[in-house]
């Protein structure tokens, strides 16, 4: 009997003893909320992009319906993108395979913020911009259409093409920096050699742009480039 007894006992230890050997080998399981994995998604994918804080780019994450419930994992969640995606949104992969394989789909809009000028009144065509006229506030890239303003400076003087509405984005295409008729100087830089002259614009023309000015001394048309406000300089 005491045989019998002494086996019952050293079976029973064994036993004790597997269990928790089996048990510890067992990998610690992790929980994950909808929030949390929101809130990942967004961190992973900034870190994939190698957004910079000052990038202008802007991430806002759909997030995850909170009905899914929290999601347990042995390990940390694997994030993962396409490599061809919208340049607008892109769906962010999360999967996890231990201790039973789930995997998730969160979409992410992608924006491109800009400084933009815009204008704190209606304007009607024609009339010079003044500096109290003009504000400078954040939009998204793909809203601005034509050649952005982004310093209030660079048009200040210029004069409106057509009626602008309180709110609206400035471009240089909605602006004449030289206007037909004006009296603009002319800057000539050939070989290191910097003067000036003064000039009539015989166009318009806003940044960039390729005019006919005529010499006010000479009398000549020359080809000038529209490079401020009432300033061009001598095409050679």
């Amino acid at each position: 009997m005491i045989k019998y007894e002494k086996f019952y006992l050293i079976f029973f230890i064994s036993l004790f003893l597997i269990s928790n050997l089996s048990l510890a080998r067992q990998p610690e399981l992790l929980q994950y909320s909808p929030e949390q994995l929101t809130e990942m998604t967004g961190q992973w994918l900034s870190q994939e992009l190698n957004l910079a804080p000052d990038s202008g780019v802007e991430l806002t994450v759909v997030p995850l319906d909170n009905r899914i419930g929290d999601k347990v994992c042995a390990e940390t969640p694997q994030f993962s993108r396409p490599q061809h995606h919208s340049p607008r949104q892109i769906t962010v992969n999360i999967s996890c395979s231990e201790p039973g394989p789930w995997q998730l789909y969160v979409p992410v809009k992608i924006a491109e913020i800009v400084e933009a000028v815009t204008v704190r009144q209606n304007i009607a065509t024609g009339t010079v911009i003044t500096a109290d006229m003009l504000h400078v506030d954040n939009k998204e890239r793909r809203f601005v259409r034509g050649n952005l303003v982004s310093d209030p400076r660079q048009i200040i003087g210029a004069r409106s093409k057509r009626a602008l509405n309180n709110g609206q984005l400035i471009t240089m295409q909605d602006l004449c920096l030289v206007c037909r008729g004006d009296v603009v100087t002319i800057l000539i830089d050939n070989s290191g050699l910097s003067v000036s002259a003064s000039g009539i614009a015989e166009q318009d023309g806003t940044l960039g742009d390729t005019i006919a000015v005529q010499n006010q001394q000479s009398g000549r048309k020359i080809q000038t480039e529209v490079v401020a406000v009432n300033q061009v300089r001598v095409k050679f």
